[in-house]
Protein backbone atom coordinates (compact mmCIF):
# COMPACT_ATOMS: atom_id res chain seq x y z
CA UNK A 1 0.00 0.00 0.00
CA UNK A 2 0.59 3.94 -0.94
CA UNK A 3 0.20 4.37 2.68
CA UNK A 4 0.11 3.11 6.10
CA UNK A 5 -3.82 2.22 7.38
CA UNK A 6 -5.02 3.54 10.66
CA UNK A 7 -5.23 1.42 13.54
CA UNK A 8 -8.92 -0.33 13.10
CA UNK A 9 -10.00 1.45 16.67
CA UNK A 10 -9.98 4.49 14.61
CA UNK A 11 -12.61 3.87 12.27
CA UNK A 12 -14.52 1.41 15.30
CA UNK A 13 -15.01 4.63 17.20
CA UNK A 14 -16.49 6.81 14.12
CA UNK A 15 -19.31 4.42 13.56
CA UNK A 16 -19.93 4.06 17.42
CA UNK A 17 -20.68 7.65 17.29
CA UNK A 18 -22.94 7.52 14.39
CA UNK A 19 -24.41 4.60 15.89
CA UNK A 20 -25.36 6.35 18.93
CA UNK A 21 -26.83 9.00 16.85
CA UNK A 22 -28.83 7.28 14.64
CA UNK A 23 -30.31 5.10 17.84
CA UNK A 24 -31.46 1.15 18.11
CA UNK A 25 -35.13 2.16 16.30
CA UNK A 26 -33.39 3.13 12.45
CA UNK A 27 -30.93 1.48 10.24
CA UNK A 28 -28.08 3.16 8.04
CA UNK A 29 -26.47 2.27 4.69
CA UNK A 30 -23.46 3.36 3.89
CA UNK A 31 -22.37 3.09 0.14
CA UNK A 32 -18.64 3.94 -0.97
CA UNK A 33 -17.73 5.66 -4.69
CA UNK A 34 -18.52 4.61 -7.71
CA UNK A 35 -15.93 3.26 -10.13
CA UNK A 36 -15.63 6.11 -12.83
CA UNK A 37 -15.21 4.85 -16.94
CA UNK A 38 -13.71 6.32 -19.30
CA UNK A 39 -14.30 5.66 -23.22
CA UNK A 40 -12.46 2.75 -24.37
CA UNK A 41 -12.89 -0.14 -21.92
CA UNK A 42 -10.85 1.85 -18.80
CA UNK A 43 -10.96 3.52 -15.73
CA UNK A 44 -9.93 6.01 -13.80
CA UNK A 45 -8.24 5.67 -10.20
CA UNK A 46 -11.10 4.74 -7.58
CA UNK A 47 -11.31 6.77 -4.85
CA UNK A 48 -13.78 5.59 -2.03
CA UNK A 49 -15.90 7.87 -0.44
CA UNK A 50 -14.66 9.71 2.04
CA UNK A 51 -17.76 9.25 4.87
CA UNK A 52 -17.31 5.19 3.95
CA UNK A 53 -13.71 4.97 4.44
CA UNK A 54 -13.69 7.11 7.87
CA UNK A 55 -16.05 4.59 9.21
CA UNK A 56 -14.43 1.55 8.02
CA UNK A 57 -10.70 2.21 6.47
CA UNK A 58 -11.93 0.25 3.19
CA UNK A 59 -10.74 1.95 0.24
CA UNK A 60 -11.98 -0.94 -2.09
CA UNK A 61 -15.29 -0.43 -4.76
CA UNK A 62 -18.47 -1.74 -4.43
CA UNK A 63 -18.58 -1.89 -1.08
CA UNK A 64 -21.31 -1.15 1.18
CA UNK A 65 -21.58 -0.81 5.11
CA UNK A 66 -24.78 -1.40 7.28
CA UNK A 67 -25.04 0.02 11.20
CA UNK A 68 -28.67 -1.63 12.63
CA UNK A 69 -27.66 -0.38 16.64
CA UNK A 70 -30.86 -2.03 17.71
CA UNK A 71 -30.68 -5.23 16.24
CA UNK A 72 -31.51 -8.35 18.64
CA UNK A 73 -27.99 -10.02 16.99
CA UNK A 74 -25.14 -8.54 18.24
CA UNK A 75 -22.89 -9.61 15.65
CA UNK A 76 -25.49 -8.07 12.73
CA UNK A 77 -25.37 -4.75 14.36
CA UNK A 78 -22.10 -3.91 12.26
CA UNK A 79 -22.00 -5.72 8.28
CA UNK A 80 -19.65 -5.22 6.07
CA UNK A 81 -20.40 -6.21 2.37
CA UNK A 82 -17.67 -6.78 -0.10
CA UNK A 83 -17.43 -7.72 -3.61
CA UNK A 84 -16.23 -11.55 -3.82
CA UNK A 85 -13.51 -11.95 -5.97
CA UNK A 86 -12.66 -14.45 -9.08
CA UNK A 87 -10.02 -15.72 -10.69
CA UNK A 88 -11.44 -13.48 -13.70
CA UNK A 89 -10.97 -10.29 -11.58
CA UNK A 90 -7.86 -11.13 -10.05
CA UNK A 91 -6.18 -11.58 -13.64
CA UNK A 92 -7.24 -8.33 -14.68
CA UNK A 93 -7.68 -6.16 -11.99
CA UNK A 94 -5.96 -7.35 -8.67
CA UNK A 95 -6.83 -9.39 -5.56
CA UNK A 96 -9.22 -7.95 -3.76
CA UNK A 97 -9.57 -8.20 -0.12
CA UNK A 98 -10.78 -11.38 1.50
CA UNK A 99 -13.58 -11.07 4.09
CA UNK A 100 -10.59 -12.13 6.93
CA UNK A 101 -9.15 -8.71 6.43
CA UNK A 102 -11.74 -6.94 5.81
CA UNK A 103 -12.45 -7.36 9.41
CA UNK A 104 -8.24 -6.26 9.88
CA UNK A 105 -8.83 -3.46 8.31
CA UNK A 106 -12.19 -2.40 9.24
CA UNK A 107 -12.73 -4.17 13.05
CA UNK A 108 -15.93 -5.42 11.57
CA UNK A 109 -16.38 -8.66 13.02
CA UNK A 110 -19.10 -9.68 10.06
CA UNK A 111 -18.02 -9.28 6.64
CA UNK A 112 -20.43 -10.59 4.12
CA UNK A 113 -20.05 -10.77 0.19
CA UNK A 114 -22.30 -8.52 -1.79
CA UNK A 115 -24.64 -10.99 -2.99
CA UNK A 116 -26.03 -11.58 0.47
CA UNK A 117 -26.96 -7.45 0.49
CA UNK A 118 -30.27 -7.79 -0.81
CA UNK A 119 -31.62 -10.47 1.47
CA UNK A 120 -30.02 -8.72 4.52
CA UNK A 121 -31.67 -5.37 3.63
CA UNK A 122 -35.48 -6.91 2.94
CA UNK A 123 -34.92 -8.40 6.63
CA UNK A 124 -34.15 -4.69 8.17
CA UNK A 125 -36.87 -2.56 6.03
CA UNK A 126 -39.34 -4.99 7.78
CA UNK A 127 -37.95 -4.27 11.31
CA UNK A 128 -37.52 -1.02 10.80
CA UNK A 129 -39.14 2.20 9.34
CA UNK A 130 -36.38 4.86 9.46
CA UNK A 131 -33.13 4.00 7.06
CA UNK A 132 -29.97 6.42 7.28
CA UNK A 133 -28.21 7.04 4.17
CA UNK A 134 -25.03 8.46 2.88
CA UNK A 135 -26.27 10.80 0.57
CA UNK A 136 -28.08 14.72 0.61
CA UNK A 137 -31.67 14.87 1.52
CA UNK A 138 -32.31 16.78 -1.62
CA UNK A 139 -30.16 15.33 -4.96
CA UNK A 140 -28.58 17.53 -7.13
CA UNK A 141 -28.71 16.92 -10.88
CA UNK A 142 -25.46 15.16 -12.59
CA UNK A 143 -24.27 11.94 -12.04
CA UNK A 144 -25.81 9.89 -9.20
CA UNK A 145 -23.41 8.36 -6.76
CA UNK A 146 -24.52 5.05 -5.36
CA UNK A 147 -25.60 6.27 -2.12
CA UNK A 148 -27.96 8.68 -4.30
CA UNK A 149 -29.07 5.48 -6.65
CA UNK A 150 -30.20 3.94 -3.10
CA UNK A 151 -32.24 6.28 -1.76
CA UNK A 152 -34.54 6.77 -5.63
CA UNK A 153 -34.93 2.82 -5.33
CA UNK A 154 -35.83 2.92 -2.12
CA UNK A 155 -38.33 6.12 -1.80
CA UNK A 156 -39.86 4.15 -4.67
CA UNK A 157 -39.85 0.44 -3.06
CA UNK A 158 -40.91 1.71 0.53
CA UNK A 159 -43.12 5.03 0.60
CA UNK A 160 -44.16 4.96 3.80
CA UNK A 161 -40.21 4.68 5.40
CA UNK A 162 -38.59 7.39 6.49
CA UNK A 163 -35.24 8.32 4.53
CA UNK A 164 -32.46 10.19 5.55
CA UNK A 165 -29.06 11.33 5.68
CA UNK A 166 -26.16 11.03 7.97
CA UNK A 167 -24.57 13.31 5.80
CA UNK A 168 -24.61 16.36 7.95
CA UNK A 169 -23.89 14.10 11.38
CA UNK A 170 -21.10 12.82 9.55
CA UNK A 171 -19.70 16.60 8.79
CA UNK A 172 -19.92 17.51 11.98
CA UNK A 173 -17.95 14.39 13.38
CA UNK A 174 -15.54 15.04 10.47
CA UNK A 175 -14.50 18.64 11.49
CA UNK A 176 -12.94 17.35 14.41
CA UNK A 177 -9.41 15.61 13.54
CA UNK A 178 -7.86 12.69 15.69
CA UNK A 179 -4.35 12.81 16.18
CA UNK A 180 -3.91 10.06 13.15
CA UNK A 181 -5.56 12.52 11.05
CA UNK A 182 -3.82 15.46 12.02
CA UNK A 183 -0.39 13.42 11.34
CA UNK A 184 -1.61 12.12 7.95
CA UNK A 185 -2.46 15.81 6.86
CA UNK A 186 1.38 16.75 7.98
CA UNK A 187 2.06 14.10 5.85
CA UNK A 188 0.43 15.43 3.17
CA UNK A 189 1.70 18.62 3.46
CA UNK A 190 5.17 17.67 3.27
CA UNK A 191 4.75 15.75 0.18
CA UNK A 192 2.96 19.05 -0.95
CA UNK A 193 6.63 20.92 -0.26
CA UNK A 194 8.67 18.49 -1.81
CA UNK A 195 6.35 18.41 -4.89
CA UNK A 196 6.63 22.45 -5.19
CA UNK A 197 10.18 22.40 -4.35
CA UNK A 198 11.01 19.91 -7.55
CA UNK A 199 8.77 22.33 -9.86
CA UNK A 200 10.53 25.61 -8.48
CA UNK A 201 13.46 24.09 -9.55
CA UNK A 202 12.84 23.75 -12.92
CA UNK A 203 10.76 27.64 -13.03
CA UNK A 204 11.97 29.40 -15.50
CA UNK A 205 11.18 31.78 -18.81
CA UNK A 206 9.73 29.41 -21.32
CA UNK A 207 8.77 26.08 -19.58
CA UNK A 208 4.88 25.78 -20.06
CA UNK A 209 3.03 24.72 -16.86
CA UNK A 210 1.79 21.58 -17.62
CA UNK A 211 5.64 20.70 -17.40
CA UNK A 212 5.67 22.18 -14.03
CA UNK A 213 2.63 20.25 -12.85
CA UNK A 214 4.71 16.96 -13.89
CA UNK A 215 7.74 17.51 -11.94
CA UNK A 216 5.51 18.72 -8.74
CA UNK A 217 2.90 15.30 -9.43
CA UNK A 218 5.70 13.02 -10.17
CA UNK A 219 7.41 14.02 -7.17
CA UNK A 220 4.12 13.07 -5.17
CA UNK A 221 3.87 9.85 -6.68
CA UNK A 222 7.31 9.20 -5.47
CA UNK A 223 6.63 10.81 -1.91
CA UNK A 224 4.08 7.72 -2.16
CA UNK A 225 0.93 9.99 -1.96
CA UNK A 226 -2.50 8.57 -2.95
CA UNK A 227 -2.92 11.22 -5.62
CA UNK A 228 -3.04 15.23 -6.03
CA UNK A 229 -5.63 16.57 -3.52
CA UNK A 230 -7.43 17.94 -6.66
CA UNK A 231 -6.22 19.68 -9.97
CA UNK A 232 -3.17 21.04 -9.50
CA UNK A 233 -3.34 25.13 -10.36
CA UNK A 234 -0.66 25.88 -11.84
CA UNK A 235 -0.59 29.34 -13.59
CA UNK A 236 1.50 32.31 -15.16
CA UNK A 237 1.06 35.80 -15.49
CA UNK A 238 -2.57 36.21 -16.31
CA UNK A 239 -3.41 33.26 -15.96
CA UNK A 240 -2.96 33.90 -12.28
CA UNK A 241 -5.76 36.44 -11.95
CA UNK A 242 -8.46 33.51 -13.08
CA UNK A 243 -9.07 31.68 -9.58
CA UNK A 244 -9.63 28.15 -10.73
CA UNK A 245 -8.00 28.12 -13.88
CA UNK A 246 -6.95 25.04 -15.18
CA UNK A 247 -5.63 24.93 -18.71
CA UNK A 248 -1.79 24.94 -17.51
CA UNK A 249 -0.82 25.14 -21.10
CA UNK A 250 0.40 28.39 -21.52
CA UNK A 251 4.36 28.82 -21.69
CA UNK A 252 6.16 30.95 -18.46
CA UNK A 253 7.20 34.99 -19.64
CA UNK A 254 10.19 36.18 -18.78
CA UNK A 255 8.94 38.52 -15.57
CA UNK A 256 5.34 36.29 -15.00
CA UNK A 257 4.22 35.48 -11.33
CA UNK A 258 3.71 31.81 -11.39
CA UNK A 259 0.52 30.94 -8.59
CA UNK A 260 0.90 27.45 -7.40
CA UNK A 261 -2.10 26.84 -5.92
CA UNK A 262 -1.78 22.47 -5.04
CA UNK A 263 -1.81 19.62 -2.78
CA UNK A 264 -0.61 15.93 -2.42
CA UNK A 265 -3.17 13.24 -0.97
CA UNK A 266 -1.52 11.13 1.87
CA UNK A 267 -4.27 7.99 2.59
CA UNK A 268 -6.44 10.22 1.30
CA UNK A 269 -6.39 13.37 3.40
CA UNK A 270 -5.46 16.52 1.85
CA UNK A 271 -3.17 19.56 2.00
CA UNK A 272 -4.17 22.46 0.03
CA UNK A 273 -0.67 25.01 -0.31
CA UNK A 274 -0.45 28.02 -2.22
CA UNK A 275 2.67 29.77 -2.86
CA UNK A 276 3.21 32.61 -6.05
CA UNK A 277 6.91 32.76 -7.57
CA UNK A 278 8.40 34.69 -9.77
CA UNK A 279 9.61 33.24 -12.75
CA UNK A 280 12.94 35.35 -12.99
CA UNK A 281 13.33 34.24 -9.30
CA UNK A 282 13.30 37.92 -8.03
CA UNK A 283 9.89 40.17 -7.83
CA UNK A 284 9.64 43.17 -9.80
CA UNK A 285 9.17 46.21 -7.31
CA UNK A 286 5.41 45.77 -8.46
CA UNK A 287 5.22 42.17 -7.81
CA UNK A 288 6.71 42.49 -4.86
CA UNK A 289 4.76 45.38 -3.16
CA UNK A 290 0.88 43.11 -4.37
CA UNK A 291 3.26 40.52 -2.23
CA UNK A 292 3.85 41.96 0.76
CA UNK A 293 -0.02 43.10 0.13
CA UNK A 294 -1.24 39.55 0.36
CA UNK A 295 1.40 38.49 3.39
CA UNK A 296 0.16 40.66 5.40
CA UNK A 297 -3.13 40.27 5.47
CA UNK A 298 -2.58 36.76 5.89
CA UNK A 299 0.01 37.59 8.82
CA UNK A 300 -3.06 39.33 10.37
CA UNK A 301 -5.43 36.09 9.81
CA UNK A 302 -3.31 33.59 10.88
CA UNK A 303 -2.83 35.18 14.28
CA UNK A 304 -6.59 35.39 15.09
CA UNK A 305 -6.77 31.21 14.38
CA UNK A 306 -7.60 30.01 17.64
CA UNK A 307 -10.92 28.04 19.24
CA UNK A 308 -13.92 30.59 19.08
CA UNK A 309 -12.51 32.13 16.32
CA UNK A 310 -14.83 31.47 12.62
CA UNK A 311 -13.26 31.50 9.29
CA UNK A 312 -15.95 34.07 8.09
CA UNK A 313 -14.42 36.48 10.87
CA UNK A 314 -10.99 36.07 10.14
CA UNK A 315 -11.65 36.36 6.87
CA UNK A 316 -13.22 39.99 7.45
CA UNK A 317 -10.28 40.99 9.49
CA UNK A 318 -7.97 39.93 6.30
CA UNK A 319 -10.67 41.84 3.89
CA UNK A 320 -9.93 45.24 6.10
CA UNK A 321 -6.46 45.17 5.73
CA UNK A 322 -6.28 44.36 2.00
CA UNK A 323 -8.37 47.44 1.56
CA UNK A 324 -6.15 49.12 2.83
CA UNK A 325 -3.57 47.94 1.17
CA UNK A 326 -5.50 48.72 -2.24
CA UNK A 327 -5.11 52.09 -0.99
CA UNK A 328 -0.98 51.66 -0.90
CA UNK A 329 -1.17 49.97 -4.54
CA UNK A 330 -2.79 52.83 -5.50
CA UNK A 331 -5.81 50.55 -6.57
CA UNK A 332 -8.57 52.63 -4.08
CA UNK A 333 -8.32 56.03 -2.94
CA UNK A 334 -8.97 56.48 0.72
CA UNK A 335 -12.18 58.00 0.17
CA UNK A 336 -13.35 54.75 -1.61
CA UNK A 337 -11.73 52.59 1.17
CA UNK A 338 -13.64 54.16 3.84
CA UNK A 339 -17.16 54.49 2.47
CA UNK A 340 -19.68 52.07 2.81
CA UNK A 341 -19.01 50.07 -0.81
CA UNK A 342 -15.37 49.48 0.16
CA UNK A 343 -16.35 45.77 0.08
CA UNK A 344 -17.62 45.95 -3.28
CA UNK A 345 -14.61 47.41 -4.83
CA UNK A 346 -12.51 44.59 -3.01
CA UNK A 347 -14.35 42.15 -4.62
CA UNK A 348 -12.93 43.37 -7.83
CA UNK A 349 -9.69 41.95 -6.23
CA UNK A 350 -10.55 39.31 -4.22
CA UNK A 351 -13.64 37.07 -4.14
CA UNK A 352 -12.78 33.70 -2.19
CA UNK A 353 -12.54 32.36 1.21
CA UNK A 354 -11.02 29.96 3.20
CA UNK A 355 -12.32 26.45 3.97
CA UNK A 356 -11.42 23.17 6.46
CA UNK A 357 -9.36 20.93 4.97
CA UNK A 358 -9.27 16.59 5.99
CA UNK A 359 -10.61 13.73 4.04
CA UNK A 360 -11.62 16.18 1.05
CA UNK A 361 -10.30 19.46 0.11
CA UNK A 362 -13.04 21.51 0.75
CA UNK A 363 -13.50 19.79 4.15
CA UNK A 364 -16.73 19.29 6.02
CA UNK A 365 -17.54 22.58 7.82
CA UNK A 366 -18.76 25.95 7.44
CA UNK A 367 -16.75 29.41 7.39
CA UNK A 368 -19.77 30.52 10.16
CA UNK A 369 -19.20 27.82 12.92
CA UNK A 370 -16.90 28.43 15.58
CA UNK A 371 -13.83 26.70 15.58
CA UNK A 372 -12.21 24.45 17.90
CA UNK A 373 -8.88 22.43 18.99
CA UNK A 374 -8.75 19.77 16.22
CA UNK A 375 -10.42 21.10 13.48
CA UNK A 376 -7.64 22.18 10.24
CA UNK A 377 -8.21 24.94 8.21
CA UNK A 378 -6.67 26.52 5.80
CA UNK A 379 -6.24 30.41 5.31
CA UNK A 380 -5.74 31.75 1.84
CA UNK A 381 -5.89 35.93 0.83
CA UNK A 382 -5.06 37.05 -2.41
CA UNK A 383 -5.16 39.81 -4.76
CA UNK A 384 -5.23 39.59 -8.52
CA UNK A 385 -5.00 42.78 -10.58
CA UNK A 386 -6.43 41.48 -14.56
CA UNK A 387 -5.43 44.69 -15.81
CA UNK A 388 -1.70 44.18 -15.14
CA UNK A 389 -1.08 40.70 -14.81
CA UNK A 390 -0.44 39.84 -11.38
CA UNK A 391 -2.52 37.41 -9.30
CA UNK A 392 -0.81 36.65 -5.52
CA UNK A 393 -2.65 34.06 -3.37
CA UNK A 394 -1.12 32.80 -0.37
CA UNK A 395 -2.25 29.75 1.41
CA UNK A 396 -1.37 27.93 4.43
CA UNK A 397 -3.03 24.77 6.78
CA UNK A 398 -3.75 25.68 9.96
CA UNK A 399 -4.52 23.58 12.94
CA UNK A 400 -6.57 24.71 16.03
CA UNK A 401 -4.87 24.03 19.81
CA UNK A 402 -6.04 24.26 22.78
CA UNK A 403 -4.54 27.40 23.18
CA UNK A 404 -4.04 28.81 19.80
CA UNK A 405 -3.33 27.53 16.50
CA UNK A 406 -0.13 26.00 14.59
CA UNK A 407 0.99 26.31 11.02
CA UNK A 408 1.46 22.85 10.61
CA UNK A 409 2.93 24.25 6.47
CA UNK A 410 5.35 26.61 7.80
CA UNK A 411 8.48 24.83 6.43
CA UNK A 412 7.52 25.82 3.39
CA UNK A 413 8.61 28.81 2.43
CA UNK A 414 5.96 31.75 2.66
CA UNK A 415 7.92 35.24 3.24
CA UNK A 416 9.31 37.11 0.03
CA UNK A 417 13.08 36.79 0.78
CA UNK A 418 12.47 33.29 1.74
CA UNK A 419 10.84 32.34 -1.48
CA UNK A 420 13.31 33.91 -3.32
CA UNK A 421 16.06 32.38 -1.70
CA UNK A 422 14.43 28.83 -2.49
CA UNK A 423 14.19 29.95 -5.88
CA UNK A 424 18.01 30.68 -5.93
CA UNK A 425 19.24 27.87 -3.71
CA UNK A 426 17.00 25.36 -6.14
CA UNK A 427 18.85 26.73 -9.39
CA UNK A 428 21.86 25.68 -8.05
Amino acid sequence: MRYQPFPAKFHTANRAKLAKTIGPEAFAVIDTADVLRRPGDFEYPFRPDSNFYYLTGIDESEAVLILAPGHPNPRLREVLFLRETSDFTALWQGKRLTQAQGTERSDIQTVLWLGELDSYLEQLVGKYSTVHLNTEPTLSPGPLSPAARRAIALQAQLPTHNIKSVVTTLGQMRTIKAPEEVAQIRCAIDMTGQGLAKAWGELKPGVPEYALEAELTAEFTRQSATGSAFSAIIAAGQNATVIHYSTDAAEVGKDDLVLFDVGAEAGYYAADISRSVPASGRFTDRQRAVYEAVHKAQATGIALHRPGATIIGIDAAMRAVLIKELVTLGLLTAGQAASPEAQKHLSQYYSHISHHLGLDVHDTGSPIQELKPGMVVTCEPGLYLAEEGIGVRLEDDILITETGHEVLSKNIPSALDDIEAAIKKLRQ
